[in-house]
């Protein structure tokens, strides 16, 4: 299962977006993420979004299960529970 990973443009980012990830990756080793290329079709999208407007242009995205939409720091070890159970 390949997660795709999109981050938004970074206008208002309320939190270190980066070492979010980097925590995730950390806590979920056994995961293959991937960023965003066109042409590709992904089995889950993670969306790495700086502030609660959740902006990030993903309709030319291919993903054929879930889309998490991050929005808060404070959401990481709900994220890391759904990426566990798949």
């Amino acid at each position: 299962m390949v997660f795709g990973v999109k981050y938004c443009g970074g206008c208002n980012p309320r939190y270190n977006r980066t070492t979010f990830f980097d925590k995730v990756k950390e806590r979920c080793p056994d995961v293959e993420f991937q960023y965003i290329q066109p042409e590709v079709c992904y089995d889950q999208l993670i969306v790495i979004c700086g502030c609660p407007s959740k902006c990030a242009d993903i309709s030319q995205i291919q993903v054929t299960g879930e889309t998490f939409k991050i929005s808060e720091e404070n959401q990481l070890e709900q994220l890391i529970a759904k990426i566990q159970q798949r």
